[in-house]
């Protein structure tokens, strides 16, 4: 266990569970009887899926393409971006794959190709979103690439209603006035109804590194973040 750090505590009367991360961002979960101050069962390691960390690294492609339509990203957007991926077990080919579209982005119709799932397209579009947002500059680049998105995802009209209805307020005055709502097949009557359903709560402030954290959290929580609930 040398060379982690402690970065999370629980403990009661009877037990204790310590979580330790090491520099490549691996956690390992240790638990305690604390009566006989025994460890109780195996160290808990974290088990990184290589496609599922490749899955992620080709979204966070797209997401970068995003970001570079209105043709800049500051250092500090990049600081941001790099940030959350410091908790992520990376390729070193990964990692340069990722520095490399930060400095020039790879053409979108390239990287298109590599999305396949619906929560990692859903996930796409609602970063992009709010990255507009993010910076207060709308581009009709930044437009056009919303409706590219949309055009080659194939989603239906089911999935667009969940997407606009996780994203904040001020993300849904953007589709409204940019009339993205009619590349998202949501009429006019139906936004009236969604917006019964929204979360009030949700993130406020839409700076970059706001967008780049929710993005890693949704990621990991990509399943019932996108759900489809039945009704009967």
């Amino acid at each position: 266990m040398s060379g982690f750090k402690t970065i999370e505590y629980y403990v009661n009367e009877d037990f204790s569970f310590e979580i330790k991360r090491n520099s490549k961002g691996q956690k390992i979960g240790k638990l305690i009887d604390l009566k006989t101050n025994k460890k109780i069962g195996q160290d808990l390691d974290q088990k990184v899926i290589p496609e599922n960390v490749e899955n992620l690294v080709n979204v966070a492609k797209v997401v970068i393409s995003a970001a570079w339509q209105d043709g800049k990203i500051l250092q500090s957007e990049k600081d941001a971006f790099n940030k959350v991926f410091e908790s992520v077990d990376v390729s070193p080919e990964q990692e340069q794959d990722i520095k490399n579209e930060l400095l020039k982005p790879t053409p979108i119709e390239e990287l298109v190709k590599k999305i396949k799932t619906r929560e990692e397209k859903l996930l796409i579009l609602e970063t992009s979103l709010l990255l507009i947002i993010a910076d207060n500059e709308f581009h009709p680049k930044e437009k056009a690439f919303i409706e590219y998105l949309v055009k080659e995802f194939k989603l239906d009209k089911t999935d667009f209603a969940i997407l606009y209805n996780v994203l904040p307020e001020k993300v849904r005055k953007y589709i409204i006035k940019e009339s993205i709502n009619e590349t998202l097949a949501i009429k006019a009557d139906e936004i009236k109804t969604l917006a019964q359903f929204s979360d009030k709560n949700m993130l406020r402030n839409v700076s970059h590194e706001k967008v780049y954290s929710s993005f890693m959290n949704n990621w990991k929580n990509r399943s019932s973040r996108y759900r489809r609930i039945s009704s009967y």
